[in-house]
């Protein structure tokens, strides 16, 4: 194993040295930052024989897991020479298509009934944990997405879940490894499982904190909803690091989102790093983000992932070839830097993460 993170403060650390070491832009530290981008589908399937039609490739007509996982392996050293140092993979994914007929109906989960880990899924996480090894990156790996909690009915099949993924990924042997326990924990669509409300989500973390080998532990958050959320005193006290979400923020609610944080008594009394781990395709909002001395995350769904355009990044009818596909969360995903938006984030990235003005 050639990579492994560590905090020191609010710095991450890779092999014991501060990310980005002596570096600043434009008279910004970003030394300890770690750039970043939502992945959440690196390791996505579908075991719902109605829903698999919608994520077949347009290239070849098929879905195909394994091709999804492996392309987006070969992208990572791409992502890396461009500066990016982490990549938000998903066990339950995340939103391919928000759409009533689909969304509640397709079944990715890398997680059985009782909290048990699937092994196909854990085959292809692994593969992308090598290969992120390889070549220097962070794999911020998300437990439980709301669209697919159904797979766990319990609270006690969450937290079974929780210490299992924990407990595997320690046996992995991996050392590049953070955890966001919950996505967008808080949010009222997770309807009457008050388990990820901002009062119990403390106990989801501690969960995946719970496992030890040979030593060692896991670092693990769980990210907030977008617009003004900010997390509660429980949930920053059981948290190794901050992870908010920027969704639906102008430029100046990133800094003030960051500065109500940063205000608590319990911040205050630990001070830690604060990664957004999704935001939007906005660099405006990355630019606030480093302002204030965060890493980001940037997240560009894709067209076709609904029958109305929500924003210009998402459109309405998805791209026809292989070639075209946009964004790097409606399934099937290019993982390639092959679109304008993205050439726009990974230039920017690699301008601030190598000091140029």
């Amino acid at each position: 194993m050639k990579t492994e993170v560590r905090i020191d403060g609010t710095k991450f650390l890779v092999n014991g040295e501060p990310t980005y070491k002596g570096m600043s832009h434009d008279d910004r530290a970003i030394e300890g930052l770690l750039m970043n981008s939502r992945m959440v589908q690196a390791i996505f399937d579908d075991e719902c024989p109605e829903t698999v039609v919608h994520w077949e490739y347009p290239d070849t007509g098929v879905w195909d897991a394994d091709r999804n996982t492996d392309e987006f392996c070969a992208a990572l050293p791409t992502y890396r020479e461009h500066g990016l140092l982490g990549v938000t993979v998903g066990l339950q994914g995340g939103g391919s298509i928000y759409r009533k007929d689909v969304g509640p109906v397709y079944e990715n989960s890398a997680f059985r009934e009782d909290g048990g880990l699937k092994p196909a899924y854990c085959a292809r996480l692994s593969r992308v944990l090598e290969a992120a090894d390889e070549c220097g990156m962070i794999v911020i790996v998300n437990y439980f997405y709301i669209r697919q909690i159904k797979a766990l009915p319990t609270d006690e099949a969450v937290f079974a879940a929780a210490e299992n993924a924990s407990r595997w990924l320690l046996e992995s042997g991996y050392r590049n490894v953070l955890v966001d326990a919950a996505n967008e924990a808080g949010r009222k669509w997770w309807g009457d499982r008050d388990l990820f409300t901002k009062e119990r989500i403390h106990e989801v973390i501690e969960a995946a904190k719970r496992p030890v080998v040979d030593g060692r532990r896991l670092l693990v958050g769980a990210s907030t909803l977008g617009g003004m959320n900010v997390e509660s005193p429980s949930w920053i006290e059981a948290s190794d690091f901050l992870m908010p979400h920027g969704n639906g923020c102008t430029p100046e609610q990133i800094r003030e989102k960051v500065r109500i944080t940063r205000a608590t008594d319990e911040y205050k009394k630990r001070p830690m790093p604060i990664l957004f781990n999704e935001d939007s395709a906005r660099l405006e909002n990355m630019e606030a983000a480093v302002d204030e001395y965060c890493s980001w995350g940037y997240y560009a769904q894709g067209a076709g992932s609904r029958e109305e355009p929500y924003d210009s990044t998402w459109g309405a009818e998805r791209e026809k070839t292989y070639d075209a596909l946009s964004g790097f969360q409606t399934v099937p995903v290019n993982w390639g830097i092959n679109t304008e938006r993205k050439v726009e984030f990974f230039r920017r990235v690699k301008d601030i993460t190598s000091g140029t003005s």
